[in-house]
């Protein structure tokens, strides 16, 4: 799927407002980032560090909390992707956003969709992130890869979608984007 044509299923970067938030949410941005693969676009994904105070050794995309000097929730996307897999800016084309998703650990975030403009080694920072790896595109468009299941937290049960492949398991928030995407473009 060409940039452009993603490119109407999203937000516009102009409509990014902040949503309002409880005393305990916070906000934070990630980048779902395209970059060309061997037959077609493929996703970049991060396995977090271990050592990490909250979401340790989940599959995640780069982001993190938006701090008070950035200029936007994109900003904070690609800020917080250079700082965990040494992305180069300039190499990305920012296509547009998905809606804000509020997530159970009081997150509420903002996912950025870009577009990798060249081809770019990544490098881990060991703090936070332990592995960087790809999906193709064109496998997680598949609406029927998304399952459902509970989970029990605090004495509250919440569903959340989960997916497989290879030996990863992708749940929670980034499946739940992910699949978000992926009902975007078969609509």
């Amino acid at each position: 799927m060409e940039a452009e044509k993603l490119k109407s299923y999203l937000l516009d970067n102009s409509d990014v407002a902040y949503p309002p938030l409880d005393a305990e949410q916070r906000l934070a941005a990630v980048l779902i980032l395209l970059t060309p693969g061997d037959n077609g676009p493929e996703l970049i994904f991060t396995r977090r560090s271990k050592d990490l105070s909250s979401h340790a050794g989940q599959i995640s995309f780069p982001g993190g909390t938006i701090e008070a000097d950035d200029k936007s929730p994109i900003h904070t996307a690609l800020r917080e992707s250079a700082e965990e897999i040494g992305l180069k800016q300039d190499y990305v084309e920012v296509l547009g956003t998905l809606e804000w998703h509020t997530l159970p650990s009081g997150f509420v975030v903002l996912p950025v969709i870009g577009h990798l403009n060249q081809q770019q080694v990544f490098k881990p920072e060991p703090n936070e992130v332990a592995e960087i790896f790809t999906i193709p595109l064109q496998y997680l468009l598949d609406i029927s890869l998304y399952k459902q299941d509970i989970y029990n937290r605090n004495g509250i049960k919440r569903k959340f979608y989960f997916f497989e492949f290879k030996e990863y398991y992708i749940w929670g928030a980034t499946a739940g984007m992910l699949r978000s995407l992926a009902m975007k473009l078969s609509g």
